[in-house]
């Protein structure tokens, strides 16, 4: 029988993994989008290099970013079958990596729906395309952090401790959130829903009903 830990191990690579290409996969569309926008016709191999990169990077990242969440959820399902519930509660080094999986996880499923909900449409200002870019930015560098937790757990340490040293991160003692803080997180990101459908429907009024077959407008009715 397979140990649960070498199945709960690999759950999380590839959770990983998709992740940190979904994140790899916005960096691009971010930058491709820069150049298109402010640098466009000073080196048209870049123009088509920039082109290229874009129309790869999009849904190479809404399906990086859906595969990673779900695998998410499985590496949690393995994880708890791996280790007894009353060892895993008991360390506060798991609770501290339980908080922010639970966080990264939350503004992940944030950018998919975002993503489901506007489509490719996100993209077409830059507002929208950055707050999109922010939600799986912040919880792929949330995720990093997660690993190096789990790297402790694994009593193999993180290649990042020294990093972390720098910031005054401790992946050992218990964390907590103050009220203020976890308030903030609460109110966010509704907010933050709310300001990219007003742009996106701010950008749709600014282009107009779309063009018809037969050279008019599409208008109902």
């Amino acid at each position: 029988m397979v140990d649960p830990r070498v199945i709960h191990s690999i759950t999380i690579e590839a959770c990983t993994g998709f992740l940190l290409l979904a994140g790899a996969a916005v960096i691009v569309k971010l930058g491709s989008d820069w150049w298109m926008r402010n640098l466009r016709g000073r080196v048209a191999r870049f123009d088509r290099w920039a082109i290229a990169a874009s129309r790869f990077a999009e849904p190479a990242s809404y399906f990086a970013l859906v595969a990673g969440v779900i695998a998410t959820f499985v590496s949690m399902v393995t994880g708890s079958l791996a280790w007894p519930a009353d060892q895993l509660a008991a360390s506060e080094t798991v609770r501290n990596k339980i908080l922010i999986t639970t966080i990264s996880q939350s503004l992940f499923i944030g950018a998919v729906v975002l993503r489901f909900h506007y489509r490719f449409e996100l993209w077409m200002t830059r507002g929208t395309g950055v707050a999109f870019a922010v939600l799986v930015l912040s919880g792929t560098a949330l995720m990093i952090l997660q690993n190096s937790v789990a790297g402790h757990l694994a009593g193999k340490g993180s290649l990042i401790d020294d990093f972390l040293q720098w910031f005054g991160i401790n992946t050992h003692p218990m964390w907590a959130f103050p009220a203020w803080a976890s308030l903030t997180i609460l109110v966010a990101f509704p907010l933050a829903a709310a300001a990219v459908g007003l742009g996106l429907r701010r950008q749709a009024r600014r282009l107009g009903p779309a063009p018809s077959p037969s050279g008019g407008t599409n208008t109902a009715g």
